[in-house]
C-alpha cells in the first residue's frame, strides 16, 4: 500500500516511533519489576525463617538458664522463666512451620522434647551434690543438639538465600539482554522510518530548491517531474506553472525593456548638461556624452566612483547626501560658489544638483543603501558673466550716482533755508523731495554694500555694544511709520544687558531692514513682535533677535532662497491683506545683505514661519561678548 499524503507519512511514522517506545518501555517495566517482586519476595520469606530459628536458639538458651537456676535453689523464679521461655521457643518453632516442611522440623521437635524431658527429670529428682554433674551428662548435650539443628535450620537459609540472589542475578541478565534486544530493533526501526520519511520529503525539497536556483541564474526552461499526487506534487505542479509565466513574462517584457533602456540612453545622451549616475554604493554607474567630457576635464576619465572625482566639498557632500536618500535643500544661486572646469580648452562654471533615486542596483560590490544618485552638471558660463556684469554695472551706477544725489540735496538743503517764503504744498512736496532722496541714498549704499561683499572688502567696526539699545533704537525710529500703517509694534528686552561685540551702524541696518519687511506685509490691525533674548547654540551661549509678522507668511521652500542675493517672492497672497502694498517692493538685496553682515559677525539668520504657523518669523544669532574682551 503507498500512501499519497505527507501528512499521512508523518503520522504514520509518529504512531510507529511511539509504538516501538512504549512497547521498549512497557518491556522494561515488566521484567524489572518481576525481577523486584521475587527478589524480594524470597528475601522476606528466608529471612523471616533465620529470624524465628534464631529466636528459638535463644529461647532455649533462657530455658537452660532457668534450669540452672533450679538448681540453684531458687525454684519458683527458676519456674517462672521456664514457663516463660518455652512459651516463646514453642511459639518460634510454630512460626517455623509456616517456612519449613513437617519432615525437616521433625527432628528438632523430638530433641527439644528429649532435652525437655531430660530437664524436667533432672528439677524434679531430688537435690544432691551430683545434680550439677548430672546436668552436664545428660541434660546439656540434648541442648547443644537442639541449638545445633536450629543453627543449621538458619544455615541452610543463608545458603537460600544466596542462591535465590545467583538465581535472580541469572534473571535479570535475560531480562537486560531482552531489554537491550528490544530497544536496539526499536531503534532500527526507528532508523528505518527515519530515513524512509526523511528520503520521501528532503528529495523534492532538494529538487525545488535546485529548479529555484536554476530560475534565479536565468534558467527559466528549468522544470520539476510531476510524478507525484502528493503534497509535494501539488507544489511541484504551482512551481512549474509559476516557471512558465515567468519565462512568458521574460520572452514578452526582454523587447520592451531593451527599448526603454535604449529609448532612456539616447534621452540622456541628448540632454545638454553632463549627467552622472552614481550606485548606492558610490561607483560611477554611467554618463551621457557631456559626462565623458566632464571627467576628461576632470582629469579622470577613467574614474570608477565618486571618491576619483576632485569635486569641491560642497558638491561632494551633495552627492553623498543624495547617496544617503537624503532629500537635497536647494543651493544657494551664488555663482562665486561654482565649479570651474576646462572643457574643450575653454573655462566654463558648473553648478550641481544631486538627486537621490530608488532602483540604480546594478553596480557590483556592497550595498550601502537603496539609493543611487542622479548628478546634474548645470553649464551656467554665460549667467556667471552676466551676473559679474551687473554686479559691475551695480557698483558702477551707485558710484556715479553719488555725486548728482549729493548736489540735489545741497540743493534741497539751501532751498529748505527759505522755506519761509514757501507756501504748505510747496514745504510738502520739498519734505517729499528729501524723503525720496533719504530712500535713494539708502538703496545706493545697500548696492555699495553688495560690490563691498562680493569684492571681500565688507568692513566692520567692532566694539562692544548692547543689543537692547540698537533695538529699542530701531523701535522709536519706526514708531510713527507703523502708526501710520495701524500696525501695532510689540519689543520685548531682557533686564539684563545682552552685550556683544559688532559694528553698531550695520546691526541697526539689519533691524531696520527685518522692520521694514515686517510692515510692509503685516496686515493693518495685526501685530509685529521684535524680541531679543539669549539662548544656546552649539554648546555656546549666543544672543538672539527676532522679527515676528502675522502676515501671509513664505513657503517653506523659499526660507533658504529669501537670503539670496535680488531674490523676491512673487506670492498673491503676500498683498492680499495690503492691497496697498500689492506694487511696493524692493531691490530684493535687503535680506542677502543681512545674511552677509551677520555672518561676518560670526552669526547665523534664519526665516521660519511666524507662531501657530502664521506669518514669518527671521530670527539671527550673535555670540556673546567675553567679559575679559579689550
Amino acid at each position: 500500500m503507498r500512501v499519497h499524503s505527507v501528512r499521512t507519512r508523518f503520522l504514520l511514522a509518529a504512531a510507529l516511533l511511539v509504538m516501538m517506545a512504549a512497547s521498549s518501555g512497557l518491556w522494561s517495566v515488566a521484567t524489572f519489576l518481576y525481577l523486584s517482586t521475587a527478589i524480594d519476595q524470597t528475601v522476606r520469606d528466608r529471612q523471616a525463617a533465620v529470624d524465628w530459628a534464631t529466636s528459638l536458639a535463644h529461647s532455649l538458651e533462657r530455658e537452660d538458664d532457668a534450669l540452672l537456676l533450679s538448681l540453684s535453689g531458687r525454684t519458683e523464679a527458676a519456674q517462672r522463666e521456664l514457663s516463660q521461655h518455652r512459651l516463646a521457643a514453642n511459639a518460634a518453632l510454630e512460626a517455623l512451620t509456616a517456612h519449613e516442611d513437617a519432615g525437616q522440623l521433625d527432628g528438632m521437635r523430638q530433641r527439644i522434647a528429649e532435652y525437655r524431658r531430660a530437664g524436667d527429670d533432672l528439677i524434679s529428682s531430688e537435690r544432691s551434690e551430683n545434680s550439677l554433674a548430672r546436668y552436664h551428662v545428660t541434660v546439656n548435650p540434648l541442648l547443644r543438639q537442639a541449638v545445633a539443628e536450629c543453627a543449621a535450620l538458619r544455615e541452610g537459609h543463608f545458603d537460600a538465600m544466596q542462591q535465590a540472589a545467583v538465581l535472580t542475578r541469572d534473571r535479570a541478565v535475560r531480562g537486560t539482554r531482552w531489554v537491550i534486544g528490544v530497544s536496539l530493533l526499536s531503534l532500527l526501526l526507528g532508523v528505518m522510518a527515519a530515513a524512509w520519511l526523511a528520503r520521501s520529503v528532503l528529495l523534492p525539497i532538494r529538487q525545488l530548491i535546485a529548479s529555484a536556483r536554476a530560475i534565479r541564474s536565468g534558467q527559466f526552461d528549468s522544470r520539476l517531474d510531476e510524478g507525484r499526487v502528493d503534497e509535494f506534487g501539488q507544489l511541484t505542479e504551482a512551481f512549474n506553472r509559476m516557471a512558465e509565466s515567468l519565462a512568458e513574462y521574460q520572452r514578452s517584457s526582454l523587447g520592451e525593456l531593451l527599448a526603454s533602456k535604449a529609448t532612456l540612453q539616447s534621452t540622456l545622451n541628448a540632454l545638454p548638461d553632463a549627467v552622472l549616475l552614481f550606485g548606492p554604493a558610490g561607483g560611477l554607474v554611467d554618463q551621457n556624452p557631456h559626462g565623458e567630457r566632464l571627467l576628461i576635464g576632470l582629469g579622470c576619465p577613467d574614474a570608477r566612483g565618486l571618491k576619483d572625482l576632485p569635486l569641491p566639498d560642497d558638491f561632494r557632500e551633495s552627492v553623498e547626501a543624495a547617496l544617503a536618500g537624503t532629500a537635497q535643500r536647494p543651493m544657494p544661486l551664488d555663482f562665486r560658489q561654482t565649479m570651474r572646469v576646462n572643457l574643450d580648452g575653454t573655462q566654463r562654471s558648473l553648478m550641481m544638483t544631486a538627486i537621490p533615486v530608488r532602483g540604480l542596483e546594478i553596480e557590483p560590490g556592497p550595498r550601502t543603501s537603496g539609493f543611487g544618485a542622479v548628478v546634474v552638471f548645470d553649464d551656467v558660463t554665460e549667467f556667471a558673466k552676466l551676473d559679474e556684469l551687473r554686479s559691475e554695472l551695480i557698483g558702477v551706477a551707485s558710484h556715479e550716482l553719488k555725486s548728482p544725489l549729493t548736489t540735489l540735496r545741497m540743493n534741497l538743503l539751501m532751498l529748505r533755508e527759505t522755506a519761509d517764503r514757501l507756501d504748505a504744498h510747496q514745504r510738502e512736496l520739498l519734505d517729499t523731495a528729501n524723503s525720496g532722496c533719504d530712500e535713494l541714498e539708502l538703496t545706493i549704499e545697500e548696492l555699495l554694500d553688495v560690490t563691498r561683499v562680493e569684492a571681500g572688502q565688507l568692513r566692520l567696526n567692532l566694539d562692544q555694544i548692547d543689543l537692547r539699545n540698537i533695538v529699542l533704537t530701531a523701535q522709536e525710529g519706526f514708531r510713527i511709520r507703523f502708526e501710520d500703517a495701524e500696525v501695532r509694534l510689540i519689543v520685548l528686552v531682557p533686564p539684563d544687558p545682552v552685550v556683544v561685540r559688532a559694528d553698531a551702524k550695520r546691526l541697526a541696518n539689519v533691524i531696520a531692514n527685518l522692520l521694514a519687511n515686517a510692515l510692509k506685509y503685516a496686515p493693518a490691525g495685526s501685530d509685529v513682535g521684535m524680541e531679543v533674548g539669549v539662548g544656546q547654540a552649539s554648546g555656546t551661549s549666543d544672543a538672539k533677535v527676532s522679527v515676528t509678522d502675522r502676515g501671509p507668511g513664505i513657503p517653506p521652500k523659499y526660507y533658504q532662497r529669501v537670503f539670496e542675493k535680488f531674490f523676491r517672492v512673487e506670492h498673491a497672497t503676500m498683498a492680499a491683506n495690503r492691497p496697498e502694498h500689492r506694487l511696493a517692493g524692493g531691490t530684493g538685496i535687503g535680506l542677502y545683505l543681512c545674511r552677509e553682515i551677520i555672518r561676518a559677525h560670526g552669526g547665523q539668520i534664519v526665516c521660519q514661519s511666524g507662531d501657530d504657523q502664521q506669518g514669518t518669523c527671521v530670527t539671527f544669532t550673535l555670540p556673546l561678548a567675553r567679559p575679559d574682551h579689550e
